[in-house]
């Protein structure tokens, strides 16, 4: 008999590194982003307030790791071996991240804060929130 799974990703509340997929939970999501630093981490959101989605001024944005979290738990992400295989270096990940602000194009199902944070990670705009939603749809 085969069986078949579904791996899914793992997260961690630990301290991130360079290049990390990094996310917090909202009240209705999560919202994903790329760690740089304590300083720095690379997201889709509106500019100054991050709890409001308001899909045309949404841009990718620096803020701290302070702002990205709003008083949230950080969670960063744990990676399969095959998925490590596809994960580009940490500072690649980072030259992709950083090419990208100021780019706006929001679209919740297209083009979210997890969609960038896989692209800058392994090349493919992917969302496992969306998916989700739209598998009960289908």
């Amino acid at each position: 008999m085969i069986t078949s799974f579904v791996c899914l990703k793992m997260w961690e509340r630990k301290k991130p590194v360079l290049g990390d997929q990094i996310r917090v939970r909202r009240t209705f999501y999560t919202h994903h982003g790329i760690y740089v630093s304590d300083d720095c981490v690379i997201h889709f959101a509106p500019e100054g307030n991050t709890d409001v989605l308001d899909p045309k001024s949404a841009r990718i944005i620096k803020t701290t790791l302070a702002e990205f979290l709003h008083g949230g738990i950080l969670e960063v992400r744990v990676y399969t071996e095959e998925e490590l295989k596809k994960r580009r270096s940490p500072f690649e990940i980072v030259q992709v991240a950083f090419s990208r602000l100021g780019e706006g194009g929001y679209d919740l199902l297209t083009n979210n804060c997890e969609h960038f944070s896989n692209e800058c990670a392994f090349g493919e705009k992917k969302s496992e929130q969306v998916e989700k939603v739209l598998s009960f749809f289908s």
